[in-house]
C-alpha cells in the first residue's frame, strides 16, 4: 500500500512538472511573436498659449478637457511612429480681464476680446524611447520618450468683438498645420499595457486661432497633458483578447 501511494505521488509530481513546462514552453513561444503594433487612448487638460487666453508666467489661464486616440508600430527597438487623432477644448478670459489700454487697442484693430474653441488634430509622429526593446515582453518596467512630427487641426471658433457698433459674435473655421512636440514617462503595468504621462505642444503656424493677433510675440500655441493607456495588439488577431 506504502509503495503504491509513493508510485502515485510520483507520477502525479512528474505530470505537473511536465505540465508546467509545457504551459511554460508555449507562453514562451506565444510571446516570441512580438506585438509590434498598439493602440493607445488618452484624457487629460490643455490650454492655450494666445492673445486673450490669459497670462501663463502668472499661471492665469483657464485648462480644459481633451482627448486623444493613437495607433502605432514599434519600426527599431528604441523607435515607433504614430498616427494621433484627437479633440481639445479651449476658452479665452472673460472680456473684463484685460486693462483698458489694451481692450482699446484691440477694439481700434478689431481684435477679438474672448474666444472658445474646439480643436480636432491629427499627425504622424516618430517617438523615441530610452530605453529600446526587441519584443514587448522584455520592455523596461520605467522608460521616457519624446517625439515631433507633422499635423494639420481644425478649429471650430466663436469670438467676441466689440466695436463702436456694440458686440458681435462671430463663428468660424479654420485650418492650420502644426509642428507636434510629445514627451511622456511609461509604466508597464502588465504584460501588454501601459500607461504613461504624456505632454504635448502643438507649435501652430497662425496666431489667430483665438481671433486675435499680435498682442503676444509668438504664434498661438496649443498645449496639453495627458494620461495614457497603451495597449500591445496581437499581430493576428489585433482587437480580440489576449
Amino acid at each position: 500500500m506504502k509503495k503504491h501511494l509513493i508510485s502515485t505521488f510520483t507520477i502525479a509530481f512528474i505530470a505537473m512538472v511536465l505540465n508546467i513546462d509545457v504551459a511554460y514552453g508555449q507562453n514562451f513561444y506565444k510571446e516570441k511573436i512580438s506585438r509590434d503594433n498598439f493602440l493607445q487612448v488618452g484624457i487629460g487638460l490643455g490650454t492655450l498659449y494666445a492673445d486673450n487666453l490669459g497670462g501663463l508666467r502668472m499661471l492665469d489661464f483657464k485648462l480644459r478637457p481633451g482627448i486623444s486616440a493613437s495607433y502605432g508600430r514599434k519600426i527599431h527597438k528604441h523607435f515607433d511612429i504614430r498616427a494621433n487623432v484627437g479633440y481639445q477644448r479651449y476658452r479665452s478670459q472673460d472680456i473684463d480681464y484685460y486693462p483698458a489700454t489694451v481692450t482699446q487697442s484691440w477694439q481700434t484693430n478689431n481684435q477679438a476680446f474672448a474666444s472658445k474653441n474646439n480643436l480636432l488634430y491629427f499627425d504622424v509622429a516618430p517617438s523615441f524611447y530610452l530605453f529600446g526593446a526587441d519584443n514587448h515582453a522584455f520592455r523596461s518596467r520605467i522608460n521616457a520618450y519624446g517625439g515631433t512630427g507633422f499635423g494639420m487641426l481644425l478649429n471650430f471658433k466663436k469670438t467676441t468683438n466689440v466695436t463702436l457698433n456694440g458686440v458681435s459674435n462671430n463663428k468660424g473655421l479654420q485650418t492650420v498645420a502644426y509642428i507636434p512636440f510629445r514627451a511622456g514617462i511609461s509604466y508597464s503595468y502588465n504584460l501588454y499595457t501601459d500607461i504613461a504621462l504624456e505632454g504635448s505642444l502643438m507649435m501652430t503656424f497662425s496666431d489667430t486661432l483665438d481671433g486675435n493677433e499680435g498682442f503676444n510675440r509668438l504664434n498661438d500655441i496649443p498645449f496639453f497633458g495627458q494620461i495614457i493607456i497603451k495597449r500591445y495588439l496581437h499581430p493576428f488577431k489585433p482587437f480580440g483578447l489576449p
